[in-house]
């Protein structure tokens, strides 16, 4: 993704809930994701709620189970309020039905997890829309609104390591979040930006990037529209004068790479060389200049597939919006571009496939851990130039990246703040410190430390720490103090280091 700032939103505590509650049975046996007919859309509008909200089913107030409340974050101090614990979610079951003309939807969402303790409640992140319903196991469920927390109770402990399900009946007008996160709606075309975070606006999620889980996607829009989603179509169902698409993406993905986008859409099939499927889907409106702009997609995807293993998922592609996007985004599978990034050149849309297997496949924890994401996807670019150009080209971006930096090398990397999670020192400094690493061990012991990272992290979680393990590990020619000392002035120090001395491979 491409540089930007974000906001900080203010942690939203957990209090006092079961003494509000009222809290009606909840079967034991489990269920899984379930379909039917989704909701119909309700006449209020959407708006946030702060008050108690029950379930359409009630029942006499009862004595709270042991057990625990889970936690109303996921533990990331950039991001306090997002993010639950107590439960890992296993998958997601998003039922959307869409009138792209006002923007509303009637959904349903089903989320499938498994109690990591003992659970009397437990906290979904959902911004604004309007619920209806929560069942747990198929019972109804109390719940309360509480800022961006949808809190559900239920008297019958789900005892730890228990699968249940929790199914959320919701409707309402979607709306994004500070700095143009979530849901949006531009020129006919709805779409979603997430990073770093926004899926809350648009299901009820655990909205942190270490619990990544897969998505089904059902999207009923009406015809003509197109509805793509991350993952692969499994299916088009036609009833009257709608559609309904269903996407699934069966490799885990964090929230915030999960993409919906609906418009007017013309696809363009192939594969590369290597074999991988790509399925793009272009607006009409710049079909013809988003063809020229990645008619390489292949051959990037399949040179950096010798450069840090083989392509990690089921199938590539882009979605090119005739709609003005500040950054491109890194959906998994389905990469977000705006019409403003169709002339971005072949730097930019390396960077982009690149995420495939840094951020996408192998996933930051936690959000000071940025630039395993950014700086990776810029040295990966700064590579495919090295491919391109030779070692003169790789240099010119390192040259270029020294100078820039020189005046401003901004904050230290492993904790660059909230407000500089995209900050140009993130990319940058981050793919110089990469490149230190290379002309530190050789390249022998650097690319075989980057094929390690994408292949043993594969669909996994990580941090700062555990890269340097494994460079480590990588390059046993290099005492362990000189990697120690190196990774120290690149990552711990707000300076700018000198790189080791240059040599061409």
């Amino acid at each position: 993704m491409a540089a930007r700032s974000i906001a900080r939103h203010a942690c939203v505590a957990l209090t006092l809930l079961l003494l509000v509650l009222l809290l009606p049975a909840c079967a034991s046996a489990e269920t899984t994701g379930q379909t039917g007919t989704v909701p119909a859309a309700a006449t209020t509008n959407s708006t946030a709620r702060s008050e108690t909200t029950v379930g359409q089913t009630e029942t006499s107030q009862v004595t709270p189970a042991r057990g625990s409340t889970g936690s109303p974050g996921g533990g990331d101090a950039y991001l306090p309020s997002a993010g639950n614990g107590g439960y890992d979610v296993l998958g997601y079951d998003i039922t959307l039905d869409v009138d792209p003309g006002t923007g509303r939807i009637a959904a349903r969402t089903v989320v499938n997890a498994m109690a990591l303790e003992d659970l009397s409640a437990f906290s979904l992140d959902l911004v604004g829309l309007d619920v209806s319903s929560v069942l747990v196991d198929g019972s109804a469920a109390s719940f309360k609104r509480d800022g961006q927390d949808l809190k559900i109770a239920c008297p019958q402990v789900i005892e730890s390591t228990k699968q249940f399900s929790v199914q959320v009946s919701y409707s309402g007008v979607p709306k994004g979040l500070d700095h143009d996160r979530g849901w949006h709606e531009a020129n006919g075309t709805i779409y979603t930006f997430d990073e770093p975070e926004g899926a809350a606006c648009w299901f009820p999620v655990n909205d942190t990037p270490a619990d990544k889980a897969t998505y089904v996607f059902r999207i009923s829009v009406p015809k003509p529209y197109t509805a793509v989603a991350t993952g692969m179509l499994v299916t088009t169902e036609s009833q009257g004068d709608r559609q309904t698409f269903v996407w699934e993406m069966k490799d885990p993905m964090a929230s915030y790479l999960a993409g919906v986008d609906i418009g007017s859409f013309v696809s363009d099939t192939s594969t590369s060389s290597s074999g991988v499927p790509i399925r793009n889907y272009y607006d009409v409106n710049v079909a013809d200049k988003a063809r020229q702009a990645f008619a390489r997609e292949g051959e990037v995807i399949d040179y950096f597939s010798t450069l840090f293993g083989p392509y990690p998922f089921q199938a590539c592609g882009v979605v090119a919006l005739n709609v003005d996007i500040e950054a491109a985004m890194e959906n998994q599978t389905l990469i977000l571009f705006g019409r403003n990034k169709l002339d971005s050149g072949m730097g930019f849309l390396a960077h982009e496939l690149a995420h495939q297997w840094f951020g996408d496949s192998v996933t930051i924890s936690r959000w000071k851990n940025i630039w395993l994401n950014e700086g990776f996807a810029t040295y990966a670019s700064w590579l495919w130039y090295e491919h391109t150009d030779g070692w003169p080209g790789l240099q010119a971006e390192v040259e270029r990246a020294e100078k820039e930096l020189g005046t401003s090398p901004g904050q230290i990397l492993t904790d660059p703040g909230t407000g500089s999670l995209f900050a140009d020192f993130v990319y940058s400094k981050g793919a110089l410190t990469l490149h230190a690493l290379r002309l530190e061990v050789g390249d022998e012991s650097f690319f075989r430390t980057m094929r390690a990272w994408a292949d043993r992290h594969k669909f996994g979680n990580v941090s700062t720490s555990d890269f340097i393990a494994l460079a480590k590990e990588e390059a046993p020619q290099v005492p362990a103090t000189d990697l120690d000392s190196l990774f120290d002035k690149w990552l711990n120090q707000p300076g700018l280091p000198s790189l080791p001395a240059s040599r061409a491979p």
